[in-house]
């Protein structure tokens, strides 16, 4: 029999509860649920959390879809077997420092792109299509190039997309305006070619992309574009005019009525 060291049974029991404690208490628990909850698997979940020392949600959703995080970190492992952090050097895409608002997993999920049509131009609902065509693909180059990791949890959760009404091309300026103060937010503005209906260089659309704690206090007060005709007043009075036009070039007068029978009236045979 062999001298020293526990027996066989023992170092296997020694040996499957440290594999149990590794594996639920080296990685924050809540963040292990979250990843989960997206459909990621529970031990891909969990080495992701471990590369980036457990610091967010999202740089671990970057391990996760290939990514580089937003920071690099190096875990050195002592003589006794004691893991020693060094210093993170955080280095945010486009310099791009995020808030205790921009990284809480409530926030995280409510990422979504803002269209705003100038409602004061007079555009059919076939052009105002377009702009927001035209603004949808911009912005979402410019994502890819300023905010990559974000939106990853844009697509996660839904990927939003809503388009509201602006009353005017001063006001969807002021908005591009404050919006921009926070650098996590990306805009993109459409100026028309003047191709049709509208004059060269209007501005036909304005699109947002960030989350609800970043947009909403600006954006609340717009109306959603249920339906281009009733939002917009140009194309409702184009309407109007179109239907009284076709009640002018109706025929003034009616076709004399069909000849009527009494029938109290009584013939001599």
């Amino acid at each position: 029999m062999a001298e020293g060291g526990p027996p066989p049974a023992a170092a296997a029991a020694a040996a499957a509860a440290a594999a149990s404690s590794y594996s639920y208490d080296d990685v924050n628990g809540e963040f292990l649920k979250s990843l989960m909850e997206m459909g990621i698997h529970q031990e891909t979940a969990r080495q992701a959390l471990k590369i980036v020392n457990n610091r967010s949600l999202e740089d671990a959703l970057a391990v996760v879809f290939g990514e580089t995080p937003t920071f690099s970190a190096e875990s050195m492992i002592s003589t006794s077997g004691a893991s020693i952090e060094q210093t993170t050097q955080i280095s945010y895409e486009s310099n791009v420092i995020p808030t205790d608002s921009d990284t809480t997993d409530e926030n995280m999920m409510s990422y979504k792109m803002l269209f705003i049509v100038n409602g004061s131009l007079s555009m059919s609902s076939g052009k105002m299509a377009a702009q927001v065509a035209h603004s949808a693909v911009d912005l979402y180059q410019k994502i890819l190039d300023q905010r990559l990791m974000a939106i990853n949890f844009w697509r996660i959760s839904g990927q939003k997309k809503i388009v509201v009404r602006g009353d005017s091309t001063e006001e969807l300026l002021d908005i591009q305006q404050r919006v921009s103060v926070n650098k996590a937010v990306v805009t993109s503005i459409i100026r028309d070619a003047g191709r049709t209906e509208i004059a060269s260089g209007s501005i036909t659309c304005l699109g947002l992309f960030g989350n609800d704690s970043q947009l909403d206090s600006i954006t609340r007060h717009l109306k959603l574009m249920n339906d281009c005709l009733k939002c917009s007043g140009t194309n409702s009075q184009q309407q109007k005019n179109k239907k009284k036009k076709q009640d002018t070039d109706a025929p003034s007068s009616s076709p004399p009525p069909p000849p009527t029978t009494n029938s109290d009236d009584g013939s001599n045979i």
